[in-house]
């Protein structure tokens, strides 16, 4: 892609809709009055899904920086839906395990994010999804290599 403005149109396009999809989530979760917000969602959810994972891993999946991450689950933690588990190792790292009242959380509030991300992608068929993931993913690896970011 040699011309500017199509450059520009992309990167705009990325950032619009990343917001957009931030704000309609927002807007459900205050809709359905869940007592996390999607962020807080978005940990809780990696937490249940890799039991026992440590803090710095949680960073590295979902792309957030440790300050972000320790915020995150400390929030979290507050509320009783994960704890913090020191690792055995002696050095001061934490596991991150979900709290049985975590899991409840995150089964109730998991079936209106699976009805959030059906109507963004309604009309995209698995196709498109897939060539649009590896594009996207195509674009996180060259900011990462040409900027030493991790992803």
């Amino acid at each position: 892609m040699n011309n500017q403005l199509d450059q520009n149109s992309l990167s705009n396009a990325i950032v619009s809709t990343a917001t957009l999809i931030k704000v309609f989530s927002i807007r459900c979760f205050m809709k359905n009055d869940f007592e996390i917000t999607p962020e807080q969602f978005i940990i809780l959810d990696a937490a249940a899904k890799n039991k026992e994972i440590y803090q710095r891993q949680l960073g590295e999946i979902l792309g957030k920086d440790r300050a972000n991450i320790a915020r995150l689950v400390n929030i979290l933690e507050k509320k009783g839906l994960i704890k913090k588990v020191a690792d055995l190792t002696g050095r001061h790292v934490n596991r991150i395990i979900t709290t049985e009242e975590g899991m409840k959380v995150r089964n109730k509030i998991y079936p209106i994010i699976s009805e959030i991300r059906e109507s963004y992608l309604n009309n995209i068929d698995l196709n498109e999804l897939q060539k649009c993931l590896v594009i996207i993913n195509k674009i996180k690896e060259n900011i990462a290599k040409n900027t030493k970011l991790k992803i």
